[in-house]
């Protein structure tokens, strides 16, 4: 079944947009995929179909439509410092709203059948740990999330099945900062926080130079693995 974007409800009666897609067998468990702070560009779409593949109704929302809609920023130098300073500008709370109308507008797609859980990397890596404190998910996954460790008074919160993923060599979380994440979470039994040897951050980006397949593969395995065990689905 085709990807597409579908049109998402905002509180304000603006809209966005989010794009779509769907296993082969036209239905699924909801998945969320947040992006990185670059748009919903090739990679994220990607990894959304990637996602459908195996199984998962996968919606990539426009988190930076206040911006521009459907922005796409390239991974060069010039593309970089764009996307650092408008996530110097991002309001993280308006992601959150953001990321709820998304899972009710992921939950309202008939293809959409089951539990409903969130990932994302970088920037969203930290909105798959929100939605696990804030928004009632039933799993999640965050790839490298750089903001984390602001949010750690919400830890007791996480009440769903989730793991984090982060690089050993990844200069935004230094090993201070996976410790701190540990201190905070390791005592929750639904968490598990696991570090990749040598990794850099993005490392599960391929259109990226930071890209390291061996680790990236090994993290999507154990993502899917606790997404497949709560949704129900056979290996």
């Amino acid at each position: 079944m085709p990807a597409r974007w579908i049109t998402i409800p905002a509180d304000d009666g603006q809209s966005f947009e989010g794009y779509l897609s769907v296993p082969e067998s036209g239905s699924g468990p909801g998945l969320v995929l947040v992006q990185e702070i670059f748009g919903v560009n090739s990679s994220i779409r990607s990894t959304c179909d990637y996602f459908a593949d195996e199984g998962f109704v996968t919606l990539a929302p426009d988190l930076f439509w206040r911006f521009e809609p459907r922005l796409e920023i390239p991974f060069d130098e010039a593309g970089l410092k764009k996307a650092f300073a408008l996530h110097t500008e991002y309001d993280y709370e308006l992601g959150v709203t953001d990321m709820g109308h998304t899972l009710a507008a992921l939950k309202a797609q008939p293809e959409c059948l089951g539990p409903v859980g969130v990932t994302g990397f970088c920037m969203g890596g930290t909105f798959a740990y929100l939605a696990a404190t804030r928004l009632g998910v039933d799993m999640a996954a965050g790839y490298y999330g750089t903001k984390i460790a602001q949010y750690l008074d919400e830890a007791p919160k996480v009440g769903c099945p989730t793991v984090l993923h982060f690089g050993e060599e990844d200069h935004t979380t230094p090993p201070e900062v996976i410790d701190k994440i540990r201190g905070a979470l390791g005592d929750n039994p639904k968490v598990d926080i696991e570090v990749y040897p040598g990794a850099p951050h993005a490392f599960a980006n391929p259109e990226r130079p930071s890209y390291k397949p061996e680790a990236a593969e090994l993290a999507h395995k154990r993502t899917l693995a606790l997404f497949r065990q709560v949704a129900g689905l056979a290996d």
